[in-house]
């Protein structure tokens, strides 16, 4: 069961711009004196005022980032604004009287005035942004979306995937690829790139290491003969690969031997 004492960061108004407006309240009132502080000298004022409000905004940006997933119309929004009012502003007098008297100026102060005028203005602000945002109702991350990077065996041969390659022989330091462009019509590309590299790449094509320097796909294999002691693959293209004593018993059990030419 969700916890009634959560809260969303998601939800909250953002941080920047709340600081920048608290800052911004606190010149303003400070430079207005509100609440008959405009006799108080200008550092008292200043304290007084940033005190008082940075501690209002930390109490709305609680109020919000509660009530905020429970906002999923405007209406609901603008009841939120409202009843934030009404409770948030309920200690505002408490506040106000402590910082008059942490500031040592104690003043006789009306209670229900303080509460009304806090009330009106509090009120008719917060009404007001409820009204122009509306409900911001939480929804669910997007699932991230999954472009596929070509690999760098496909980027070197200048391949958009590897579904395309039939064969892959090393020569050196190079590979020979082997991909058709047609029927009966195949390129032969050489790119600079180790087959112990380009192995985990091709896992994910229907293929084999047929030899310590070859892997061909499945699809590139028309049968298989025997030459003396050894078996040959006979490949699409009309050529033919070795298969080394290491890879014939997994190439056996996998049916590669099963069209003998």
């Amino acid at each position: 069961m969700e916890s009634t004492l959560s809260l969303s960061r998601a939800t909250a108004p953002p941080l920047r711009p709340m600081i920048a407006g608290t800052l911004f309240a606190v010149v303003a009132c400070a430079l207005t004196g509100p609440f008959d502080t405009l006799r108080l000298p200008l550092p008292s004022r200043l304290v007084f005022w940033l005190v008082l409000i940075g501690w209002n905004s930390v109490k709305w940006w609680l109020w919000y980032a509660w009530a905020g997933p429970r906002t999923t119309s405007r209406r609901a929004a603008v009841l939120v604004a409202l009843a934030g009012t009404v409770l948030l502003n309920a200690t505002l007098p408490l506040e106000i009287d402590l910082m008059f008297r942490a500031i040592g100026q104690p003043q006789a102060l009306s209670w229900a005035g303080l509460y009304l005028s806090a009330l009106l203005v509090a009120g008719s602000i917060s009404a007001l942004v409820a009204v122009i945002r509306g409900g911001r109702a939480v929804l669910p991350d997007a699932p991230p979306v999954d472009v596929a990077t070509p690999s760098l065996l496909a980027q070197r041969a200048g391949l958009t995937d590897l579904a395309g390659v039939l064969m892959v022989a090393a020569e050196d330091h190079y590979l020979r690829l082997v991909l058709a462009d047609g029927p009966n019509h195949y390129r032969r590309p050489l790119v600079l790139f180790r087959l112990s590299d380009a192995l985990p790449e091709l896992a994910a094509c229907n293929g084999a290491q047929v030899h310590r320097s070859a892997w061909v796909a499945r699809r590139h294999v028309a049968g298989a003969r025997r030459d003396g002691r050894r078996w040959l693959l006979v490949l699409a293209d009309g050529t033919s690969q070795a298969i080394s004593e290491t890879h014939l018993p997994a190439l056996r059990a996998a049916g590669w031997l099963q069209t003998k030419l």
